[in-house]
């Protein structure tokens, strides 16, 4: 593993570009927040939505009940971009650290977080068929809409079933 220090984690570059690292590689900012460099799918990522990683080539989709499923990425690596990332575009993931990440209304600070059906979003609703994320605690509840909450991610991945 390459290990960058010193990055800009709200740098992206488009699927035109030819970015200077490489899908894979981690990185920190001066926060000491720790980043993964990914390419986004044809569908983008959307800024503060979880991502999960869904190649061997670090190529991140939105994650949701679907691709989160076993067979699909159980035990895969989730990331937050804190910066929006278009289609086939690259940019960093925060896997470890202090960010905003998207959470439904009402998430509940100090609970499990889970996959939706809604790309990106996650929530503490326990839905019967979704995945348990580990890995990301809020810092305090979101309010009465779906909203961008500061949480603490330590490595997430994908975990049970529930």
């Amino acid at each position: 593993m390459s290990y960058i220090i010193g990055i800009t984690p709200s740098q992206v570059w488009t699927s035109t570009q030819t970015p200077p690292f490489k899908p894979g590689q981690r990185g920190q900012d001066a926060a000491g927040n720790e980043y993964l460099f990914v390419q986004a799918d044809a569908g983008g990522v959307t800024q503060y939505y979880a991502a999960v990683v869904t190649t061997t080539a670090f190529v991140v989709d939105m994650i949701d009940t679907t691709n989160s499923a076993p067979g699909a990425q159980a035990g895969g690596i989730v990331c937050v971009p804190q910066v929006a990332i278009a289609a086939n575009g690259y940019g960093w993931g925060l896997v470890n650290g202090v960010g905003s990440v998207r959470t439904a209304a009402s998430a509940a600070k100090g609970t499990l977080l889970n996959t939706t059906a809604t790309a990106g979003q996650l929530d503490d609703d326990a839905t019967a068929g979704a995945e348990v994320i580990n890995g990301i605690a809020l810092t305090a509840a979101t309010g009465g809409a779906a909203a961008s909450t500061v949480a603490y991610l330590t490595y997430p991945n994908v975990g049970r079933t529930l």
